[in-house]
């Protein structure tokens, strides 16, 4: 199979843009979004849906080989994914990441599309639909953030030197907040100060991608389809997304679609790993 080129990147970012089409659609009338609860109680909406049989039907007109793959979606159904674990190669998607902030009409949800080639992400997209930016980057083609002014490469940042500025973290609203006070105390006792921004969805990622933030500690689970395509983004911009043991996520081999807690930094992983509060190693 051939890798991802840069053709492909603006195709899967208007398939993404499509999505958010629909997604926006929905929000701008609360009649529509039929508010539902799935089995682990999490929210789902007609956006989530109208989003995952939109992403679905476009990515099935992508440039070959590409066309072909198999989608494993957040709101696919049980028996389109047997036998997923073999596939070569899939399309990894979140229709509507952070439906809970869609429901809160924040703004702060995103559509996000991941190319997994046997366990690793080969090219990634993140869609704010509410703001139109979106994240796009591709294994070795390097990591963009793109607005109505155009494409523009990103970096992550490099950790600073104690004294010479705070230490960003963007963080969960929800999610982990009792383990969030201890890493935060354990680098103020390094660093001095410490500014924690809340975000929503796989945004968080992007920021420490885009040097915004020098790392986001998630704190708890979350599912393949909530990091994929931001992980490639944030390694593309020259940061890492690692587990406590300092790994990097692989993807669609295991039993089940639920990642355990992370760290995405901007850089030095090793090092963000010694804030990481011990008895959750």
């Amino acid at each position: 199979m051939t890798n991802a080129d840069l053709s492909l990147m603006h195709e899967v970012l208007a398939v993404a843009e499509a999505a958010g089409r629909e997604i926006m659609a929905i929000y701008a009338d609360a009649s529509r979004w039929a508010v539902q609860a799935k089995a682990d109680e999490s929210p789902l909406t007609a956006a989530d849906l109208a989003a995952h049989h939109c992403i679905v039907a476009e990515l099935a007109g992508v440039a070959a080989p590409w066309h072909a793959l198999p989608v494993l979606s957040e709101e696919s159904a049980e028996a389109e994914l047997a036998g997923r674990r073999n596939w070569p190669a899939c399309w990894l998607v979140d229709p509507l990441d952070g439906t809970k902030e869609f429901i809160a009409r924040n703004g702060e949800f995103s559509v996000n599309i991941a190319l997994i080639v046997g366990d690793a992400v080969e090219l990634g997209v993140v869609h704010g639909p509410a703001t139109g930016v979106s994240y796009v980057a591709a294994k070795g083609l390097g990591s963009f953030r793109v607005d109505v002014s155009g494409w523009h490469r990103i970096h992550s940042a490099a950790l600073p030197v104690q004294g010479e500025r705070p230490i960003q973290l963007t963080v969960s609203r929800r999610h982990g907040l009792e383990q969030l006070v201890l890493f935060e105390q354990a680098l103020i006792d390094d660093f001095g100060v410490v500014q924690s921004v809340p975000a929503g969805s796989a945004f968080k990622i992007c920021a420490v991608a885009e040097g915004r933030a020098d790392a986001y500690p998630r704190f708890g689970p979350t599912s393949e389809w909530d990091t994929a395509a931001a992980q490639i983004v944030l390694e593309e911009a020259g940061g890492q997304l690692i587990d406590q043991q300092g790994r990097a996520f692989r993807y669609n081999r295991r039993e089940t679609l639920l990642n355990a807690g992370f760290l995405a930094v901007g850089s030095e992983p090793q090092r963000w790993l010694h804030y990481w509060p011990t008895h959750l190693k």
